[in-house]
């Protein structure tokens, strides 16, 4: 006969379910490309398309690239460190890793309740910060609810 230890078998699952998840989960992402990797020009392009706008230059760090679509913004620091972005219209979308067809500007500020995990916290102005995805910094700016901007930093 085979005695079963329940908790440890409990233990041992829940263990294993740790080790096995992604821990790349929960990544800010823009529609697909996560926050604090590094990407070359030629898959930028390829995945948001060209730019309205492109700036670069090399400084002691290696190459610093400004992306612009329309007010949309993005920043790849030291040579293609994804460190930085601003939507302003609904052309991209948030978190479209963690929650299908993501958050768009336009969209209820309440939406990021769905991703399941982070938290909003007011800031003094009314804005929201979002918390709970490591080290950047995520600010929602709205009106009446309804998502107007989206900021996001990666410390450098």
């Amino acid at each position: 006969m085979i005695t079963l230890n329940k908790p440890a078998i409990t233990l041992s699952v829940t263990l294993l379910m740790l080790i096995t998840t992604p821990l790349a989960s929960f990544a800010q992402d823009v529609n697909g490309m996560k926050l604090a990797e590094t990407y070359n020009y030629s898959y930028v392009t390829n995945k948001f398309g060209a730019p309205d706008r492109y700036w670069s230059r090399e400084s002691e760090f290696g190459l610093d690239e400004k992306y612009y679509y329309g007010q949309n913004f993005f920043r790849f620091s030291n040579n293609g460190f994804f460190s930085t972005f601003t939507l302003i219209d609904n052309r991209f979308a948030v978190f479209t890793l963690d929650l299908q067809g993501g958050i768009k500007v336009g969209e209820p500020v309440a939406k990021f309740n769905q991703l399941g995990f982070g938290q909003l916290e007011v800031k003094p102005d009314g804005s929201y910060y979002f918390r709970g995805i490591g080290d950047a910094v995520f600010e929602i700016f709205h009106n009446d609810g309804i998502i107007t901007r989206m900021v996001c930093r990666f410390p450098s």
